[in-house]
């Protein structure tokens, strides 16, 4: 006689139904894939059994025969593009393709970039190829339908955090940071430009320099205060980011013969303004070159005490005096960081800094 134990046939398939739905929910409702984004690229043309081989090969559903089965149901249809998933069930996966809801880069755009910087950040996450953006930026036709009053949009890429697709095209990148420009930008600037004898593209120019010259936020008005008086006396502005954008480079670091380069951005040779903007000015940048302060100053230079601040001379002696003051702060804190070195195991620390001028 058998003691063995037998399901019924109504717990049998009650077992078997719960089963079936555990199965689906970890088909189609749990969230597959890990806490970063996984990416998958879509080329024109590609069928749904490749796209769905490429998810499950990335981690992002489970199942391949499931998502085919889903996908004809609904007769999915997928735009090209680049799209992204994290944590994403398979319902949300196929709405995510039927919408063409690509994925956004998020590119940061700093104030004081130049194109050229801006073209490498755009090369680098493989968002324009920056030969091409660079030609771009100097398209007469696409500069003439934005707006920009200039030759090129150097100066107009409006310094700021960018959404930008995969495939947008380096016109449309350029088109969509102008913009930008123009919709930020005070509607009273030009005006306030106009009072004080500058075109908005003069306006944007003096602006982009104070931009590379401040680091100090309080000092930006200064600044300017300093280069507009020495335009109203016909001094050369001797500006060094001018002359390191002439070179192509942004490090700080200027030879004498570096000030002697014959170039229309030089402005230690070139008297007034160079021809146009030498990066993107930000707002605050934008509001001192029309605004500057109330002071008489025609001289700085970088204190050197790490503070990023200046200090501001009225006459030539006392810039001259200001200068030594700076050099011996500088020769101080070498030694000191000479000091720390020896004491402590070197940490390899890279940093942006905009350039700052040694002497006026």
């Amino acid at each position: 006689m058998s003691s063995g134990w037998k399901m019924s046939p109504k717990v049998l398939t009650l077992a078997t139904a719960v089963l079936v739905v555990l199965l689906a929910l970890w088909l189609v409702v749990i969230p597959a894939g890990g806490s970063e984004v996984r990416l998958i690229d879509v080329a024109a043309g590609t069928s749904v059994h490749r796209i769905g081989h490429d998810l499950k090969e990335i981690g992002v559903i489970r199942s391949e025969r499931c998502f085919l089965a889903l996908a004809r149901l609904i007769h999915l249809r997928i735009r090209a593009g680049e799209y992204g998933f994290k944590r994403a069930n398979l319902i949300q996966v196929l709405r995510i393709l039927s919408v063409g809801r690509v994925y956004l880069h998020r590119i940061l755009v700093r104030e004081g970039d130049s194109i050229a910087q801006i073209a490498v950040v755009l090369g680098r996450e493989k968002l324009a190829d920056p030969a091409r953006f660079r030609r771009a930026t100097a398209n007469q036709r696409l500069l003439s339908t934005l707006g920009v009053p200039a030759e090129t949009a150097e100066g107009y890429l409006f310094p700021d955090t960018y959404l930008i697709p995969r495939r947008m095209g380096e016109e449309k990148i350029v088109a969509l940071m102008v913009r930008r420009f123009f919709d930020k930008l005070p509607r009273d600037l030009a005006e306030r430009a106009e009072k004080r004898g500058m075109s908005l593209n003069r306006a944007v120019t003096f602006a982009s320099i104070v931009e590379r010259e401040a680091r100090a936020p309080e000092e930006r008005a200064l600044i300017s205060a300093v280069f507009h008086n020495r335009l109203k006396r016909g001094m050369p502005l001797q500006a060094d980011p001018t002359v390191l954008y002439a070179l192509g480079r942004w490090d700080e670091k200027l030879a004498i013969k570096d000030l002697l380069i014959e170039h229309p951005y030089n402005t230690y040779r070139r008297p007034g303004l160079p021809p146009g903007p030498i990066c993107s000015p930000g707002l605050a940048c934008l509001a001192a070159a029309v605004e500057p302060a109330q002071a008489d100053y025609l001289y700085f230079v970088t204190r050197k005490d790490g503070s990023g601040r200046h200090e501001f001379s009225k006459t030539l002696k006392a810039h001259e005096n200001a200068i030594k003051r700076s050099k011996e702060r500088a020769k101080v804190a070498k030694a000191s960081l000479a000091k720390e070195s020896a004491a402590t195991p070197a940490v390899n620390e890279t940093r942006r800094s905009p350039a700052a001028s040694e002497a006026r």
